[in-house]
């Protein structure tokens, strides 16, 4: 059979390390790209320097008579920059067919209250120290970009709005070339998730680890690793810092690691560790109407797999603080 190029662009925290580390090293029909030449090719330079051509002669060069099998989340857009980022995925989007234009697309999709409470989990792990409601809803906050949304790096619920992206791929490649998963299902049966993968041409083992890869802290060890990211001025923007510790970046990442080991911190955190009932409703309002097309789309019953699909209201505003509180900002 004739074998395309196959390019794994997230979202975000939907089990990509697990892909990187475990199950795409160990296919044989194609060669796993290195991401740090992926991100260079696609990602270095500007918005108006792109060689397409380029581009695929040095990444086939490096597959060695291979099919060229590229998984970089970062295609999906960047974390913790808010509305930004959908402007960088779509214009990556038009990168990969101009180069691939005989690629199929793998998307993982993560039902929105679990996806937001790991994002807010990575961004403490990458040295942030915002509470969970100051993370999502920055603009009910002294927060310097408040009125410019651009001007500095913030979290955004557009990012999780995981129909707009899949669309943009379905125009650009074609929907039967755009294969979309949930990550619940890889977690509650991958065979089905690995039998779709092979049906688009990738050939690996019948057996593959099922390890989890990256995974979030436990929650009573969330407030530890805030704390301790005060001491650093790494990696995220969207933060507090007391003064920078020259080497404690990678110094607190091991202790938080070795402290993770150990179930006295209680389980690994979940969405009711992060996300209050208010938040939780508006996260819910938010995406009920995009899910509904979500899940048409994919065919498969996302409202069993946790994702909101029943509106709550049709004028919930997102959660503010009261009035009196709000007026610190000034």
């Amino acid at each position: 059979m004739r074998r395309n190029p196959v390019i794994h662009i997230g979202f975000h925290k939907t089990g990509t390390s697990w892909f990187q580390s475990a199950l795409y090293p160990l296919v044989r029909s194609h060669r796993l790209a290195d991401r740090d030449l992926v991100r260079s090719i696609f990602m270095g330079g500007d918005a108006f320097n792109f060689d397409a051509l380029e581009a695929r002669r040095i990444l086939e060069e490096g597959s060695r008579g291979k099919p060229v099998l590229i998984c970089e989340e970062d295609l999906s857009g960047t974390l913790h920059i808010g509305a930004a980022s959908t402007y960088i995925a779509k214009v990556l989007a038009g990168r990969l067919r101009e180069s691939f234009a005989d690629a199929h697309i793998v998307i993982f999709v993560r039902a929105q209250h679990d996806a937001a409470a790991s994002w807010y989990a990575q961004y403490v792990r990458e040295g942030g120290t915002a509470s969970p409601r100051r993370y999502f809803f920055p603009d009910e906050y002294l927060f310097p970009g408040r009125n410019m949304p651009f001007k500095i790096a913030r979290f955004d619920f557009s990012q999780l709005d995981f129909l707009g992206l899949i669309e943009e791929y379905d125009r650009l490649f074609g929907r039967a070339r755009v294969h979309v998963f949930a990550y619940e299902e890889l977690a509650s049966d991958p065979s089905r998730v690995l039998a779709g993968l092979r049906d688009i041409g990738l050939d690996f083992p019948e057996e593959v680890p099922m390890t989890r890869v990256n995974a979030a802290y436990r929650k009573r060890l969330i407030l530890l690793a805030r704390a301790s990211a005060l001491f650093t001025g790494r990696s995220v923007v969207n933060k507090r810092t007391i003064f920078h510790l020259p080497f404690w970046f990678k110094g607190r990442l091991r202790l938080l690691n070795f402290l993770d080991r150990s179930r006295l911190f209680g389980a690994r955190i979940q969405a009711a560790d992060v996300l209050d009932a208010e938040t939780k409703a508006w996260i819910s309002h938010r995406f009920s109407a995009s899910n509904h097309s979500l899940q048409e789309r994919m065919g498969i019953d996302l409202q069993g797999f946790g994702y909101p699909l029943v509106p709550i209201e049709n004028d919930l505003r997102p959660p503010r603080r009261p009035g009196w509180v709000r007026w610190t900002r000034k």
